[in-house]
């Protein structure tokens, strides 16, 4: 079954009074994803679904220096970084928890986990806060349409349940074929399958309603907290394929109240210190590689 005829079998569950406004969300999700507004048929080229990498401001001097000296692999992962290897572990020694989900990927022919880079898809909002500060906005068309997406986190394939359902596999099945059968399950491409994974993700996570979604709304139901639809980027990506990137209304903020708190007290701690240096010289890197940084405040849409 595609991702379409998945949409059409959720939509088959609504009651048929609120069957007219499900419908009209999806395709408010669509124009969303596409980057048109409620009530335009024109495409904003700064607005729509785009893949963003959230980094640590610690690292983004380091990014934007390897960019500019026009290194083949600016934007690391993990294999870049040594945390994980290729290929069968030494004797005695597991498969890590990315190494084992890494081989299951479906990912185009040709491309080994060490070649695959991570990203969520975002509209509006400054990423996942967790695996970094500062959200990286590649800029539309850095994401083929052949890219490989999963319509979630890829390591919930290790988590339960599905979990449990590779320990037990269907009859005639090793573990590994059912795990590769379990990721293929939840995989599709961006160019045939975001808009339908992505309404099918907002549409599940959105209480059922006799009211059409917003632009807000929809952005914070494609990507919300680490509930995001995940993509497999091959090949790493310099400053140069950058949109923009990104900082949260919560850390401007914060770096706000140290400043201000560093001349009328109390006094801040050192750490709050080094990160708000840290994010200070992340901006000065990024704006000298002719980077747009910008503060998210709102995940619906603004007039300029």
């Amino acid at each position: 079954m595609d991702w379409e005829n998945r949409l059409k079998a959720l939509l088959g569950t609504f009651p048929k009074e609120a069957m007219q406004y499900a419908t009209a969300n999806v395709e408010a999700v669509r124009s969303v994803v596409a980057g048109k507004g409620p009530d335009s048929p024109k495409v904003d080229s700064h607005a729509g679904a785009r893949m963003v990498c959230n980094i640590a401001s610690a690292h983004i001097p380091a990014f934007v220096q390897a960019s500019l000296n026009g290194e083949d692999r600016p934007y690391k992962n993990g294999y870049d970084l040594k945390k994980f290897r290729l290929g069968d572990p030494p004797p005695g020694e597991a498969l890590k928890t990315r190494e084992k989900v890494d081989r299951a990927l479906p990912v185009p022919p040709g491309n080994a986990p060490d070649n695959i880079y991570f990203g969520a898809v975002e509209i509006n909002g400054a990423g996942i806060r967790f695996y970094g500060d500062v959200c990286l906005v590649l800029k539309e068309g850095a994401v083929t349409q052949e890219t490989t997406i999963l319509d979630r986190n890829s390591y919930d394939l290790v988590r339960s349940p599905i979990r449990e359902r590779i320990e037990v596999p269907s009859a005639g099945m090793t573990r590994e074929e059912a795990l590769h059968a379990e990721a293929k399950e939840i995989a599709g491409n961006w160019g045939q399958d975001l808009s339908p994974i992505a309404a099918i993700k907002v549409l599940t996570a959105i209480t059922r309603r006799d009211r059409r979604l917003t632009t807000g709304a929809i952005s914070d139901g494609v990507l919300s907290d680490e509930d995001y639809i995940e993509i497999l980027r091959c090949g790493s990506f310099r400053t140069d394929q950058l949109q923009e990137a990104r900082h949260n209304a919560a850390e401007a903020a914060q770096d706000a109240l140290l400043s201000d708190r560093w001349h009328v007290g109390p006094c801040p701690s050192h750490e709050s210190l080094v990160w708000q240096e840290q994010r200070r010289r992340a901006e000065e890197f990024l704006r000298c590689a002719n980077v747009t940084v910008r503060i998210v405040t709102t995940s619906g849409r603004v007039r300029s």
